[in-house]
């Protein structure tokens, strides 16, 4: 390659390596830009995140009624790591219902159906409460009701189970209707950085 060439070639190269780190530097101010007007939910202050508060008369439903969206923003999240598996799970059954002849109780909890029950390797028919089992969430069914994470906390479940809000849907309203609704001022504006899950107590913080 001449000089000339080898000049041009190197201008060129140079010039596009420093676009694409000045490119990549922008995603990242433009994605803490997006973040700093984006909601999120403090687990803390959520009625049916928190604990010492229960019972399917307690849930809140503003995530889900409240949204200018068809479909909320919000949307159930459960954490496998911190899942029980349990045969028997109270945001997956609603324990309240008959028992039906396989012993497990005869209706679902979910009003969706958003929750999908999945068997962990072998399932023994002699043993049935003693079988595992993954519990996921469908996105595309969930409202973020908070139903499954009111029945998921102690003392019936692992507390597994909570409310996020998903910014690749959220809109980022200036008056959010969830905020508005909210009775508990959970659903708060959050910085640049992702909120870190505190640990859950049963007053405020």
């Amino acid at each position: 390659m001449s000089d000339p060439n080898r000049r041009d070639f190197l201008t060129y190269s140079g010039r596009a390596v420093c676009a694409i780190a000045i490119g990549g530097v922008g995603a990242e101010l433009g994605r803490r830009a997006c973040a700093q007007d984006a909601w999120a939910i403090a687990p803390n202050r959520c009625i049916n995140i928190r604990l010492g508060v229960t019972g399917a008369e307690n849930v809140c439903e503003a995530c889900a009624t409240s949204c200018v969206l068809p479909l909320s923003a919000v949307r159930a999240v459960n954490d496998h790591a911190e899942c029980g598996r349990c045969c028997i799970c109270p945001a997956y059954f609603d324990v309240l219902s008959p028992i039906g002849p396989d012993g497990l109780p005869t209706k679902k909890l979910c009003p969706r159906d958003a929750i999908e029950r999945k068997a962990i390797g072998e399932v023994d028919p002699y043993d049935p409460l003693n079988n595992f089992y993954e519990y996921t969430i469908d996105e595309e069914k969930c409202n973020g009701c908070g139903r499954c994470v009111m029945e998921c906390k102690d003392p019936a479940g692992l507390g597994s189970i909570r409310l996020e809000v998903r910014y690749d849907l959220c809109l980022r309203c200036n008056r959010c209707s969830i905020a508005h609704e909210c009775p508990e001022d959970a659903y708060r504006r959050v910085g640049p950085e992702p909120v870190p899950v505190a640990k859950l107590e049963g007053g405020h913080v």
